[in-house]
């Protein structure tokens, strides 16, 4: 990657980290929107998760699809995201460069998510609090308002695909015991957010047996999702 790549991927990072901890600031500098946003990160979840219910018994492979589901997207992500920014300068100068991609991949990949799934939460509240119950067809209604079945499947391959390049970091000899030993450091400079994602990533792909098995069956089941979530005719709904 030469030069000019690099400083390409080093902006890439910082304008989507920029976006991620601007999208942040929308819900929880709104009340209402925080409270809805709360909630429907929440629903979506649980509306999710039994897609992927038979995975669970497969060794490693419920660890992952937890962290997959909630700590990429939802409320508890932004502490992480503002050390991301706090952190630019090192990571831009520091990283080499294919984890330096693979960073701005992923602050894209995570920029771009938030933004449809405020998107989703607005359109079903429509200025208002969330209903009390949220019925599937409201779902389907308010995710084709706010996206489309192109930007979603595209979302879940950048996704995979990062997790396919995470795959390499479980064999790096050594890690593990870096990242351990990095907790006070990050504690004492105000990244604990960010340390502890970076240990349970690692430690939660560790603990997976065939990665690769585990990226497709993720990709195939949200792609399903998504297909759903787009074509199905509104009165199948459940």
């Amino acid at each position: 990657m030469s030069r000019s790549e690099r400083k390409n991927e080093a902006n890439r990072f910082r304008r989507f980290i920029r976006r991620s901890n601007d999208l942040h600031v929308e819900y929880l500098d709104n009340p209402q929107l925080l409270k809805n946003y709360d909630r429907f990160a929440n629903w979506q979840l649980q509306y999710l998760l039994p897609f992927f219910s038979d995975l669970y018994d497969q060794e490693g492979y419920a660890e992952a699809i937890d962290f997959v589901m909630s700590d990429l997207a939802g409320i508890g992500i932004s502490n992480r995201d503002r050390d991301l920014e706090r952190a630019a300068p090192a990571i831009t100068s520091m990283l080499p460069l294919a984890a330096l991609a693979t960073i701005a991949s992923a602050a894209e990949m995570n920029a771009r998510v938030l933004q449809v799934n405020i998107g989703i939460c607005r359109c079903l509240a429509g200025g208002k609090d969330l209903p009390t119950e949220i019925s599937e067809r409201d779902y389907l209604i308010a995710c084709r308002q706010a996206s489309s079945l192109e930007e979603c499947v595209e979302l879940v391959r950048l996704i995979t695909g990062l997790g396919k390049t995470l795959k390499s970091l479980v064999n790096v000899p050594m890690l593990g015991m870096m990242l351990r030993a990095m907790r006070g450091p990050a504690h004492a400079a105000g990244f604990a957010a960010l340390q502890g994602f970076l240990e349970k990533g690692y430690v939660t792909f560790k603990r997976i047996p065939d990665i690769d098995h585990f990226l497709e069956e993720i990709e195939s089941r949200m792609v399903a999702i998504f297909k759903r979530i787009y074509t199905v005719p509104l009165d199948q709904a459940r």
